[in-house]
């Protein structure tokens, strides 16, 4: 026995184990779009729209973040905090 041999890639995710679906319906000409992009991209048309998502998803939830919090760099932003012409409420 000289090499192992693994039942699994060995490339795991980083969110863990992937175990819910998304039920999406679509045109035939988004899911042409999606298997050529993903065989471009050398992988699953699957991994290739999570990925989509996941891009998505994540870096629109980063940036609601961002927004609702006035702080920058560990200090209050005066410009969001303090009142300039009257209140907005």
């Amino acid at each position: 026995m000289s090499d192992a041999m693994f039942s699994r890639s060995g490339r795991t995710d980083p969110a863990g184990k992937l175990t819910r679906r998304l039920d999406i319906p679509v045109s035939e000409e988004l899911e042409e779009a999606v298997i050529a992009l993903a065989a471009v991209a050398g992988v699953p048309k699957a991994e290739f729209a999570r990925s989509v998502i996941e891009r998505l998803v994540w870096g629109e939830l980063a940036m609601l973040r961002r927004v609702a919090r006035p702080m920058l760099g560990g200090r209050w932003d005066e410009s969001r905090t303090s009142d300039q012409g009257g209140d907005r409420s």
